[in-house]
């Protein structure tokens, strides 16, 4: 759940409440329910057949159904990389750094993190600074005295739906919520807790207090950015200074490190998934398959970054590829929880997978209104 908070998610529900106030906060609440369905569906492959779903496909399917899988996944890393960049590029601008030599910084850090397998570590060092800017974020909502008449008017499903501001913005939070690395991760890991079928109950609650947490918090976010004035289409890191300021001369420095913080978890979390899915999916997991991997998807990204200014609106047209881009793997994530071998003898009921394909068909329809209001 604190990986998924990243800072991109941050951006979009800041944008989204700058924008448009308190609307976004309905999209936001009603997308608890894919975010579970998606994340349950990863949780019971991972639980009950004791598969990564990179792995899962390769064994099911054969490894060339697996390795034609492993394309979208790789550009799937590589945006992903491309969006923590740009976050963390945030925060390393808000407290006034030169922005190349932080990220190559910040990247040579990874690389060994990644490298050295020192997943653990990283995760016990970033998750609680992680945790302050989280806690920041919900302190803040509640300094700005949320009008309640506004906030109940914003919870009606009568929305501006036709407005291309307002479907990009719907298109990017749905990217942001539900983002592909998810099911690779999620899958991964809980085959590799060696999860029984007698622990699937727990892990789905936990699926589920997960999602409803992320989405207060992805709520209180819109809150948040409904005070941050806008001059420009897109926020920008001198709107978001300005903004802070308020809050005392120490808030742009609390701020920057949990973007910091939050966006190199993600990095992390996202490494884990991309082993756990392409190279699992082409059914080389060595250390220098790894490293290739690696290399291929994450030093691009970083140029890119590096060469690119306008972070915030990088960072919402990503989240609203990530909406089409996750299709081929939520396809076969559908169609493998459905499989009774696969699922060794419990697989989805029928109602389970026509609900499982309705919320789908909802994440691709987001996104293919976002991409038009774009064009």
């Amino acid at each position: 759940m604190m990986a998924d908070i990243d800072v991109a998610s941050i951006i979009t529900g800041l944008q989204s409440g700058a924008t448009w106030g308190y609307r976004m906060i309905f999209i936001m609440l009603v997308l608890t329910i894919p975010l579970f369905i998606v994340q349950d569906a990863a949780g019971r492959l991972g639980t009950i057949s004791g598969l990564g779903l990179g792995e899962a496909v390769r064994i099911r399917y054969g490894s060339r159904i697996a390795a034609l899988l492993a394309i979208p996944m790789a550009v799937t890393d590589f945006l992903e990389y491309v969006a923590e960049y740009a976050g963390m590029a945030i925060g390393v601008l808000l407290l006034g750094l030169p922005l190349v030599p932080i990220l190559l910084v910040l990247y040579i850090t990874h690389a060994v993190v990644v490298l050295s397998s020192s997943y653990r570590k990283a995760e016990i060092a970033m998750l609680p600074i992680s945790f302050m800017l989280v806690a920041s974020i919900v302190a803040s909502a509640l300094l700005f005295k949320p009008n309640p008449l506004l906030l109940l008017r914003s919870l009606s499903p009568l929305q501006p739906y036709g407005n291309p501001s307002f479907d990009y913005l719907l298109a990017a939070n749905i990217g942001a919520v539900i983002m592909p690395w998810m099911l690779y991760f999620h899958s991964g890991a809980d085959s590799r807790k060696k999860l029984r079928r007698s622990d699937l109950k727990t892990e789905r609650l936990e699926t589920l207090i997960g999602a409803i947490v992320s989405e207060i918090l992805m709520a209180l976010i819109v809150i948040d950015g409904s005070h941050l004035n806008m001059v420009n289409d897109f926020l920008n890191v001198t709107e978001l200074s300005s903004a802070l300021a308020p809050f005392g001369s120490l808030a742009p420095l609390i701020t920057a490190i949990g973007f910091l913080a939050a966006g190199f978890l993600a990095l992390v979390v996202i490494s884990m998934a991309s082993a756990w899915g392409v190279l699992e999916a082409i059914g080389h997991t060595s250390r220098k398959s790894f490293l290739i991997i690696y290399l291929l998807e994450s030093l691009p990204a970083l140029l890119l970054v590096i060469s690119y200014n306008n972070y915030v609106e990088l960072m919402l047209d990503l989240m609203v590829v990530y909406t089409i881009i996750i299709v081929p793997s939520l396809y076969v994530l559908g169609r493998l929880v459905a499989d009774s071998r696969v699922m060794k003898g419990t697989p989805y009921k029928f109602w389970e997978s026509i609900l499982y394909w309705i919320m789908t068909a909802i994440i691709v329809i987001g996104g293919v209104v976002g991409l038009i209001a774009i064009m």
